[in-house]
């Protein structure tokens, strides 16, 4: 189907589109409703435009910060970042979203005052923000879950790029969808592997992509390619090895080449080892 093809293809776009349809039929539910509420006894001071000027320039403010949190969801996965990390990272944005929701609205709302001839009045921006800030909150949580939502929907499983004829030989390359898009990665270039609930987290060129598999699986798929199991949750690329380091409890730290590091559990260093000593292919 055309729909089904165009979403997939175009995700964020698409999702951008619907978000911003469904901002400004709800907000100008909400104008018309402060409309009804100020002329409920047939007397207001308000004016017709006004309601809809502030419900107005919280929608359009809103849209401008939705791909900031995008970048920031992105950038911090629910899968690969620790549970208080997340919990500071989303604290720390929501302000700044909040901030920058309000300080952008009132500007708005003082430009379309102005053209109006007539004069804004935020009142106490310490006592405003944080009223604001309450209901910035609900969406940003909102938003969080959409795109979240709609990640695990639209993300389906990755498959193996391997020709029947050699299927009894580890795969040397993944073809995984990630957001609406494919994408080649060659086990050459994995640097690391974690394991993610059913998902394995492939570590490639600073870069993650999750494919659904168990690691256990994967790691025995691959031991001929020179990867190896380190840790109940990792498995490294033993050609990107730079150095490693063991502490006095007999666990240890890899160093890859590029910087990154992945603890060395005691239970697998002697398999870890045996690996090493193998003469790489």
């Amino acid at each position: 189907m055309w729909l089904e093809k165009t979403i997939q293809q175009h995700t964020t776009l698409c999702g951008y589109i619907a978000a911003t349809i469904y901002i400004f039929i709800n907000n100008t539910v909400n104008a018309l409703s402060t409309w009804t509420e100020h002329n409920r006894k047939g007397i207001s001071t308000t004016q017709l435009w006004e309601p809809f000027v502030w419900e107005y320039t919280s929608a359009l403010s809103l849209l401008v910060l939705i791909p900031m949190l995008v970048v920031i969801f992105q950038r911090y996965p629910i899968k690969t970042t620790p549970p208080l990390q997340q919990v500071m990272i989303h604290i720390v944005s929501s302000l700044l979203f909040s901030s920058c929701h309000v300080l952008l609205m009132v500007g708005l709302r003082h430009l379309a005052y102005m053209s109006m001839q007539g004069n804004y009045d935020f009142g106490n921006y310490y006592q405003e923000f944080w009223y604001e800030y309450r209901k910035d909150v609900l969406s940003y949580l909102f938003i969080f879950f959409i795109f979240h939502s709609a990640r695990w929907v639209l993300e389906p499983t990755p498959a193996y790029e391997q020709s029947p004829a050699t299927s009894h030989q580890p795969p040397t390359q993944f073809l995984v969808k990630k957001q609406g898009e494919e994408h080649v990665i060659k086990v050459s270039e994995i640097e690391w592997y974690e394991a993610s609930g059913n998902y394995v987290n492939l570590h490639s060129n600073g870069r993650i992509y999750p494919l659904r598999e168990t690691l256990s699986s994967l790691s025995n798929q691959l031991a001929t390619a020179q990867v190896t199991r380190v840790h109940r949750r990792f498995a490294v690329n033993n050609h990107k090895i730079k150095s490693v380091r063991f502490v006095s409890s007999g666990d240890g730290v890899i160093t890859l080449k590029s910087g990154a590091e992945v603890n060395l559990s005691r239970r697998y260093k002697s398999d870890f080892k045996l690996a090493l000593e193998t003469p790489k292919t």
